[in-house]
């Protein structure tokens, strides 16, 4: 199935990465739109259609491991990426609810090829 017209919620707290992360996804063929905060972000997801969530990880993963486990719960088949700073230790749990992580030194080179990756089969 191509991935075009697929859609991705895009949710973090840095408005520039954010915004670039957003650009990158629409230039590789995805429909993207963000929501800068966790509430925001949980909102819009009950509001829209959104066939992937690219969570942006902050400090130890607390609220990431929350707001992943309220996407699980309202929509249970839809895949979570979770992007991850190289240097961070992260809680217990935080990743239990990612279908992907991937380090953010890393995104540009391969968030579409994880994106990608996650819909092969369907």
């Amino acid at each position: 199935m191509s991935r075009h017209r697929k859609s991705v919620l895009c949710i973090g707290d840095e408005l520039v990465s954010l915004n670039l992360r957003c650009l990158y996804l629409e230039k590789h063929g995805w429909r993207a739109f963000s929501s800068g905060t966790a509430h925001d972000g949980i909102n819009r997801f009950t509001r829209e259609s959104a066939d992937v969530v690219v969570l942006d990880l902050d400090g130890d993963g607390s609220q990431t491991a929350l707001i992943a486990a309220e996407l699980k719960r309202l929509r249970a088949k839809t895949p979570i990426v979770i992007l991850v700073p190289a240097d961070c230790e992260l809680i217990a749990g935080t990743l239990d609810q990612a279908d992907a992580v991937l380090p953010k030194t890393e995104e540009a080179q391969k968030l579409s090829h994880v994106l990608d990756r996650l819909f092969e089969s369907s």
